[in-house]
C-alpha cells in the first residue's frame, strides 16, 4: 500500500480488523484525529440530508462523506484509502461494528468533589487522578474491575480504551465532565470517562498520531460482551437509547401570537406549527435538523418584516428544550438557521 512503515502498519491493522472481525474502519487526519473531509455538498454546515440518504455513500465507492458513517469493511475501499491518503491514524466506527468503547482519559487537572455521575465518592478515598482511577472506583462499587481481558488499547497520553461487543444501536455516547461552576459530574459515567458507541469511534492500535503511537494493551483481539455491571451503570445514567423517556412534567409553553393579518398571521401560524412539531419529537429523530430548518424558514420571514426575531428565537428555544435538546445545541442551531435564511414564501393568494 505504501513504503512508509508507520503508515503501512496503521493501514495493515485496520485492514486486518475489517477482514477478520468485520469492523467498519476509516482513515483519520493524523493531526486532529478527526474524519477526513467528504464532498462539499455533504459538509455539516450546508447539507440537507442524513447519512442514510447520502447519494455519495450509496455508491459504496469510498466517498468519505458524513464522517464516521463512511466507515467500511470493504478491503478494496480500504486499500484505495490507504494509497490515496497515506495516513498513519485509523479508527473503528463503533456503532456500525456492534461495539462500545470506554475511553478513559488521562488529561490531568483537578478532580471535582463528586467525580461519579449519580453516585457519591467513597468517604475517605483519595480523589482520582484520571479517568482510569475514576473508572476503577466505579467498577469496585459495582462489583466489577478494570479488565484488559477484552480488546484494549493504551493511548499516547496514558489513557486506556476498553472495547466491548454491544447491542448495535442501543447505547448513547457521552463525555464525563464538570460544568463551569459545579463540583459534581452530572453527565456520562464519571470524570474523564467517555462512552463511545452509536455514532462514535476510537483510534485503532497500530496508529501513530502527532502525540504518539496507540498500542494494544490486551492479549486478545476479540472484544468480550459488555459486562453486566457496566450495562447497569449505563442504563442508570441514561445511556440506553431504547429506554422509554419519562413524560415531561410540563407542557411546552404556548407561542404567543400577536394580532395581525396576512404575512404576520402566516408567520405566527408557521412558528406555532414548528414549535408543536419540535416539542413532540423524541430523541434520535432529527430534532437538531428540525430546529435548524424551522429557524432558517422563519428567519426569512423575520427578514421580510413579518415577525420579530426575539419571538422566533424564544419560542423555538423553548420547544427544543422541551424536546430534550442541550442548550449548546439549541444555540448553535438557532444561530446557523438565522445565518442561512430561506426566502419568505409567496403568500399573495392567501393575503
Amino acid at each position: 500500500m505504501t513504503t512508509n512503515p508507520t503508515v503501512q502498519a496503521a493501514a495493515d491493522a485496520a485492514l486486518w480488523l475489517a477482514v477478520h472481525l468485520g469492523w467498519h474502519v476509516l482513515p483519520l487526519n493524523p493531526g486532529t484525529k478527526h474524519p477526513l473531509p467528504g464532498c462539499r455538498d455533504c459538509r455539516a454546515d450546508i447539507r440537507d440530508h442524513d447519512a442514510a440518504d447520502c447519494p455519495c455513500l450509496a455508491r459504496a465507492d469510498g466517498a468519505l462523506c458524513h464522517g464516521v458513517w463512511a466507515a467500511t469493511t470493504d478491503p478494496d475501499v480500504i486499500g484505495r484509502w490507504a494509497r490515496r491518503w497515506r495516513t498513519s491514524v485509523w479508527a473503528v466506527h463503533l456503532g456500525a461494528s456492534g461495539l462500545l468503547a470506554v475511553d478513559l482519559d488521562a488529561h490531568g487537572g483537578t478532580p471535582p468533589a463528586q467525580p461519579l455521575n449519580g453516585l457519591p465518592w467513597p468517604l475517605g478515598d483519595p480523589p482520582p487522578v484520571d479517568g482510569i482511577d475514576t473508572y476503577a472506583t466505579l467498577a469496585g462499587l459495582s462489583g466489577g474491575a478494570v479488565d484488559t481481558t477484552t480488546f484494549a488499547t493504551d493511548t499516547p497520553s496514558g489513557g486506556l480504551h476498553l472495547v466491548y461487543a454491544a447491542e448495535p444501536g442501543r447505547w448513547k455516547s457521552s463525555r464525563g465532565y464538570v460544568r463551569d461552576g459545579d463540583d459534581t459530574v452530572r453527565t456520562g459515567l464519571g470524570w474523564q470517562i467517555d462512552i463511545k458507541a452509536h455514532g462514535g469511534y476510537v483510534v485503532l492500535p497500530g496508529s501513530t498520531s502527532t502525540t504518539g503511537t496507540y498500542r494494544r494493551a490486551s492479549t486478545t483481539v476479540t472484544p468480550t460482551p459488555l459486562r453486566a455491571w457496566l450495562a447497569d451503570a449505563l442504563v442508570r445514567t441514561g445511556h440506553d437509547r431504547t429506554a422509554t423517556p419519562a413524560p415531561s412534567a410540563t407542557a411546552p409553553p404556548p407561542v404567543v401570537v400577536v394580532d395581525g393579518h396576512g404575512p404576520a398571521r402566516y408567520a405566527a401560524s408557521a412558528l406555532r406549527s414548528a414549535c408543536a412539531e419540535l416539542a413532540a419529537m423524541a430523541p434520535d429523530t432529527g430534532r437538531n435538523r428540525k430546529l435548524f430548518r424551522s429557524t432558517s424558514r422563519l428567519a426569512g420571514m423575520v427578514a421580510a418584516g413579518w415577525i420579530d426575531r426575539p419571538s422566533v428565537e424564544t419560542a423555538l428555544a423553548q420547544a427544543a428544550q422541551h424536546a430534550g435538546l442541550p442548550a449548546r445545541e439549541i444555540r448553535y442551531a438557532l444561530a446557523s438557521g438565522f445565518a442561512r435564511p430561506r426566502p419568505a414564501p409567496d403568500i399573495r393568494s392567501a393575503a
